[in-house]
């Protein structure tokens, strides 16, 4: 019951080539995971992903298609909702694929040769919100983007007046069209806030971003009561 539940809420769609391996893949994945897989031909993909769902998974098989094809998709999907993520399987070691994780959204990266139950174990963690990444190049990204920290104003401080409505608002359960309606906005100019908090704060999902907002309540009405005064 649970399970079934959950498929209804979740949903993957695959992005490759329509061939048999691809079919035998999504019945897998379903099969262990229980939720819904659509798989879509990489070469059409332009106007065939718009899918309703409260969580979404983009899962992009990286050789079905020459790299730069495979960015070009991966920068469309980028502006899918918050409560969407991507990932990309099938990468070869020093693949351009791998530069990929740089991107916010980009949460997922399955090496050739990755298991069906390692895949599935993957997708069940991407869809609770934690990264599925390899180390070692967690590691060379976090290396590249150190830098010192420029004040110590708190994270709080580096947010606007309409961040911190945006993000209040998605604390409480709000989506981006309740929260374009509340503050009399565009879903565009919503989509374009949320993207600028995320990178803000730090967090790549709406799961992450309302545990953070959480956590850092007291801070942003100080703040904001703070600007009100002033």
């Amino acid at each position: 019951m649970g399970q079934r539940a959950s498929a209804i809420e979740r949903r993957i769609l695959l992005f490759g080539q329509t061939n048999l391996e691809n079919s035998i893949l999504i019945g897998n994945v379903h099969q262990n995971t229980g939720i819904e897989c659509q798989l879509i031909d990489v070469r059409h993909w332009r106007d065939a992903w718009e899918v309703e769902a409260d969580h979404m998974l983009a899962l992009v098989d990286s050789t079905s298609a020459a790299p730069e094809r495979i960015r070009e998709l991966v920068d469309r999907l980028h502006d899918l909702r918050a409560e969407s993520c991507i990932a990309v399987f099938n990468v070869s070691k020093k693949h351009p694929s791998e530069q990929l994780i740089s991107w916010p959204k980009l949460n997922g990266l399955f090496y050739t040769g990755t298991t069906y139950n390692q895949l599935c174990k993957g997708i069940e963690n991407l869809f609770d919100g934690e990264l599925w990444l390899p180390r070692q190049l967690m590691a060379a990204l976090i290396e590249r983007t150190r830098e010192r920290p420029r004040n110590a104003t708190g994270f709080a401080g580096i947010l606007t007046k309409r961040e911190k409505q945006i993000l209040r608002l998605t604390a409480t359960g709000a989506t981006n069209a309740e929260v374009a309606e509340v503050l009399n906005v565009s879903m565009h100019t919503v989509k374009t806030h949320v993207y600028n908090l995320f990178r803000k704060i730090g967090v790549t999902n709406r799961i992450q971003a309302v545990n953070w907002a959480k956590d850092n309540m007291h801070e942003l009405q100080d703040k904001e009561e703070l600007e009100e005064t002033n």
